[in-house]
């Protein structure tokens, strides 16, 4: 592929990387476009026979740590963070991202974060699975039972917060149950808590009410697991997760005939993620106008982001940190609806905090050592000459595509302007001398990652 312009088939393989897992450096795009599309797709759908699992030691040495302490809560997230950074398996950290949005649970109420630790690790191995089997899980999961107090209902003395979210929030969305079911729903979760001592699910016989139970108009002696069943299987479940999924992978407005073909795929395969995936993928919507750089970058997938397609080093501690303060602090939704996303990710403390970690990750480190790859040989391979290259070089690398004229004269005019801020010739031959050049470069990509086209994925 030229240097210059990027194709059409390119733009749509990173357009596909982006949102299928956190972005690629161009040569991960253009391996994948001579895999082909199909190859692709099949290998980031179906990880599990595709490609081995991650290396629990690599990430420990990536972060140049002896030892990762999962009761710590910092390193949990340290961790989580090097994983989505550089997993052979980008789809799978991104639904298990998408669940941990969805299924919602805070460290702010659960304060154990082993319980966090295992609760990721559940979202990890059904990220892909079958949904009926991952909504059960959840359902018996101690961090869950803990934020929704499920360890409280028990018969005679229900709590409705489990029953009312997983209708409202997890499986069906307002206006298919009524207050009664809920009433219902929760009595047939009495008994269903955790043994603190392990950390596991234990079922409290003596405190599940055995009564009947009236659910969606059935009536029945309903336990946990009949509920979640009925749940997935009523017919607003399905609309409700593929749009869901929809509004995650493709754009934030579909109409419901978007919606239908992938809903039908979701209840004919017998609730299982795989196809559905494979499906908006393979969709002409997935690559439409009203999908491309239709959706403003999540803080994770900012950072994440970033660190995946100039293939630098992760500022280990500050990252978590960052992205705290940019809106989405891992492990810690806001409340059980998690974030709302979109436009609420953009702000002028969000923003800056976001230029911030930009200048942070393309600056030198201590040892004058670039952080990111080495500019001599990028600028040494892309045979390049001009201010006007260079630019359309770097915009091409990390954006994947080309800049609004806009944004292509302000990032001519940072490279022709001196420290002082005025006007300065930009002479790209002395880069293989010049460390202020290639601190020009390195600068070139922070004011990149600050363009409006940046903040979009």
């Amino acid at each position: 592929m030229s240097g210059r312009t990027a194709t059409r088939d390119y733009q749509k393989m990173a357009h596909l990387l982006r949102r299928a897992g956190f972005g690629a450096s161009r040569e991960e795009v253009e391996a994948a476009l001579r895999k082909g599309f199909d190859t692709t797709i099949r290998e980031l759908v179906h990880y599990d026979t595709a490609l081995p699992p991650d290396d629990f030691e690599r990430v420990q040495d990536r972060l140049q740590s002896d030892f990762l302490d999962f009761r710590n809560f910092g390193d949990l997230q340290l961790w989580w963070l090097h994983k989505m950074a550089h997993t052979d398996r980008p789809l799978q950290e991104k639904m298990t991202l998408f669940w941990h949005g969805h299924f919602a649970t805070a460290y702010s109420k659960v304060k154990a974060p082993e319980l966090m630790f295992r609760q990721n690790q559940l979202f990890r191995k059904h990220a892909l699975g079958n949904f009926k089997t991952l909504a059960l899980a959840v359902s018996q999961d101690p961090a869950m039972i803990l934020y929704l107090d499920n360890q409280t209902n028990r018969k005679g003395h229900p709590n409705e917060n489990y029953a009312r979210e997983l209708f409202e929030l997890f499986t069906l969305g307002i206006g298919h149950y009524t207050e009664q079911d809920i009433k219902e729903a929760a009595r047939a979760f009495t008994g269903w808590t955790f043994n603190r001592a392990t950390g596991e699910f234990f079922f409290a016989r003596r405190l599940h009410d055995y009564g009947p139970k009236t659910v969606f108009g059935k009536t029945g002696d309903w336990n946990g697991d009949d509920i979640v069943e009925m749940a997935v299987t009523h017919p607003a479940c399905a609309p409700f997760i593929c749009k869901k999924l929809f509004q995650f992978f493709i754009h934030d407005e579909p109409r419901p005939a978007d919606i239908k073909p992938f809903a039908e795929t979701f209840v004919r395969s017998g609730y299982e993620l795989k196809p559905v995936l494979e499906a908006m993928f393979r969709s002409p919507v997935f690559t439409s106008e009203k999908a491309l750089w239709a959706k403003i970058k999540s803080p994770v997938e900012f950072v994440v982001g970033a660190i995946r397609t100039t293939q630098a080093e992760m500022p280990a501690r500050f990252a978590p940190v960052a992205l705290k303060a940019m809106g989405q602090e891992l492990f810690n939704p806001p409340n059980v609806k998690g974030w709302d996303g979109g436009a609420d990710w953009i702000n002028t403390t969000t923003l800056l905090t976001r230029f911030n970690f930009a200048m942070r990750l393309a600056s030198l480190n201590e040892d004058n050592q670039p952080l990111l790859q080495d500019i001599r040989r990028l600028v040494a391979q892309g045979q390049l000459r001009t201010a006007e290259d260079v630019v359309d070089y770097f915009t091409e690398r990390i954006l994947h595509r080309a800049v609004t004229p806009q944004t292509r004269r302000t990032l001519l005019t940072y490279l022709h302007t001196g420290p002082n801020g005025t006007p300065q010739a930009f002479d790209l031959n002395a880069v293989q001398n010049r460390r202020d050049l290639v601190r020009k470069i390195h600068g070139l990509m922070h004011v990149i990652m600050l363009t409006p086209e940046y903040q979009l994925v």
